[in-house]
C-alpha cells in the first residue's frame, strides 16, 4: 500500500517540512505494510536530504522512504510567472503532478504543501486524496484587500491605486476562488493548521464535515529543557525568527524599534533586536540588504543585528538569552515561530490577526500568554512594559506561555494526523 507526498520541496527545513516528515514517521509507527513515497523537486539526493531532516528537526524514520525526484519543479516557481503568479503556479503544479503520477501512482495522493489544483488528476489517476493545508491559496481576505484597494506586498500600488486595474484584479481573484473551492472538493480528507485557515478553507471548498484542525508539530521538547527563572538572567534582546520574505514585514520591526527608542530613549543603548532568519535566493539577499539600509538610514546600526541562516544549536542559544520574541506578519495562518519562542520562554508580541490572534497568544489556565498588537506605536508599548516589569511577574507569564504549547507538541500532531488519515484508510 503506497502513499505518495505531494512535497517538491521537501529539504527546505521550514514547519512544512516538519509537517511532512512527523506525518511520515506516524504512518511508518502505526503500519508496517505502508510504503511512502515523497515527490521531491530538490536537487539533493534522498540520503542528503533525510540525513538534513534527521539533523534539523531530530526525526528518526523507522524504515526507508522512497523518492521520486522530479525534473520540472520550475513550473510552480513564483518566478516563472511575473504576471498572473496564482494561476500560473496552480496549472504548473498540474504539469508537475502528472510527472510525479505517471512514475508512481499512490493508493493515498497526500498533498503537504498547498497544490490543490492537482486534485482532480490525482482523482482522475485512481488516488484517495488527503490534504494539509497551511494556508489557502486564496482567501476571503486577499479578496477583501483588492476591493478596499489596499497597498500591501501582495497588492501592488501600480494596482490599489487605479480603480480599473483592482477591479481586474478583483475579478481574476474571484474567478481563482472559485476554481479553487471546486478543485479542493476532491479531497477526501482535508486537515487544516489553525482555524483561521479552517474558516477560509469551509468557506471556499465547502466540506465542512470532512475538515477538522491538526495543529503543526512544533519542537516544543528540546526549547523547554531551557531554564525559566533566576538562573537564567535573560538580555535585553529582541529576537525576530522567521525566514526573510516581505509578508514578514521586517520594515514594521525597525519602525517598532525606532518607537520603542522615541519612547524610553534610554533604551537604545541597552537593547538589541536580532533579526535571525533564512536567506534562499537572490530575492531574499536583495530584501536583506534593503534592510541593512534602512537601518543605516534610521541610525540604528549599533542596535540591529543580522543573523542569516543560523544553525539550529546557535538559534535555540539566542533564544535562551532572548526576552522578547517579535512577530509582524499579517494574517499568519498559524506561526510556528511564536510556539517556540513560548517553549524557550521568550515573550511573544505578535500581529493581533490570523493564527496568533485565534490559536496561539490566547489565554491558558486564566493566564495571558504573551501579547498582539497592529500597530508599531502598539507594540512599542507591549515591548516597553516587559522591559519595565520586574523579573518574577515576567517569569510568570513565561510560565504560563510554555504550560500552553503542549497542544502544539508532535505527540499530538501524530495521534490526530493519524485519527485523520484513517478516513482514507477506509
Amino acid at each position: 500500500f503506497v502513499v505518495g507526498f505531494f512535497h517538491p520541496y521537501c529539504n527546505d527545513g521550514g514547519g512544512g517540512e516538519r509537517v511532512l516528515w512527523t506525518a511520515i514517521q506516524a504512518l511508518q509507527k502505526k503500519h508496517s505494510k505502508i510504503h511512502c513515497v515523497v515527490y521531491s523537486g530538490d536537487k539533493a539526493d534522498p540520503e542528503a536530504i533525510i540525513s538534513k531532516t534527521k539533523e534539523r528537526f531530530g526525526i528518526t524514520l523507522e524504515r526507508p522512504v522512497g523518492f521520486v525526484m522530479l525534473d520540472g519543479r520550475h513550473w510552480i516557481e513564483a518566478s516563472s510567472y511575473p504576471r498572473f503568479t496564482l494561476l500560473g503556479q496552480s496549472l504548473g503544479s498540474v504539469v508537475l503532478a502528472w510527472e510525479a503520477l505517471t512514475v508512481i501512482t499512490p493508493h493515498v495522493f497526500v498533498d503537504s504543501m498547498g497544490y490543490a489544483f492537482t486534485y482532480p488528476l490525482a482523482c482522475f489517476a485512481g488516488c484517495r486524496i488527503v490534504s494539509y493545508v497551511h494556508y489557502p491559496t486564496i482567501s476571503e481576505d486577499m479578496l477583501t484587500l483588492v476591493a478596499k484597494r489596499r497597498p500591501l506586498y501582495n497588492n501592488d500600488k501600480t494596482i490599489s491605486n487605479s480603480a480599473t486595474r483592482s477591479l481586474f484584479k478583483f475579478v481574476y481573484y474571484w474567478l481563482f476562488a472559485s476554481a479553487y473551492g471546486m478543485v479542493g472538493r476532491f479531497s477526501k480528507v482535508v486537515m487544516v493548521n489553525s482555524k483561521w485557515t479552517e474558516a477560509h478553507v469551509k468557506a471556499l471548498w465547502r466540506v465542512p464535515k470532512r475538515t477538522r484542525i491538526v495543529y503543526p508539530p512544533c519542537d516544543t521538547t528540546s526549547l523547554t529543557d531551557i531554564v525559566i527563572g533566576p538562573k537564567n538572567v535573560r538580555d535585553k534582546v529582541i529576537v525576530s525568527v522567521g525566514q526573510f520574505r516581505p509578508e514578514k514585514d521586517h520594515f514594521l520591526q525597525l519602525a517598532i524599534l525606532e518607537k520603542l527608542f522615541e519612547r524610553h530613549p534610554s533604551l537604545k543603548s541597552e537593547v538589541k533586536l536580532q533579526l535571525i532568519g533564512g536567506v534562499r535566493g537572490k530575492e531574499d539577499e536583495a530584501l536583506v540588504a534593503e534592510l541593512k539600509a534602512k537601518v543605516q538610514s534610521l541610525g540604528l546600526s549599533d542596535s540591529v543585528e543580522f543573523l542569516t541562516n543560523l544553525p539550529y544549536s546557535q538559534l535555540q542559544e539566542k533564544l535562551s538569552k532572548a526576552s522578547v520574541g517579535l512577530h509582524t506578519m499579517w494574517n499568519e495562518h498559524f506561526g510556528i515561530v511564536l510556539v517556540e519562542y513560548m517553549a524557550a520562554g521568550v515573550i511573544p508580541v505578535a500581529h493581533g490577526s490570523g493564527g496568533p490572534l485565534m490559536d496561539i497568544v490566547v489565554k491558558f489556565a486564566g493566564e495571558h500568554t504573551g501579547f498582539l498588537a497592529t500597530e508599531a506605536e502598539e507594540y512599542a508599548a507591549h515591548i516597553d512594559k516587559i522591559f519595565s516589569t520586574t523579573d518574577q511577574l515576567n517569569d510568570k507569564l513565561r510560565v504560563a506561555a510554555r504550560q500552553s504549547v503542549h497542544r502544539f507538541s508532535e505527540d499530538t500532531f501524530s495521534m490526530q494526523f493519524m485519527n485523520a488519515f484513517s478516513d482514507a484508510l477506509n
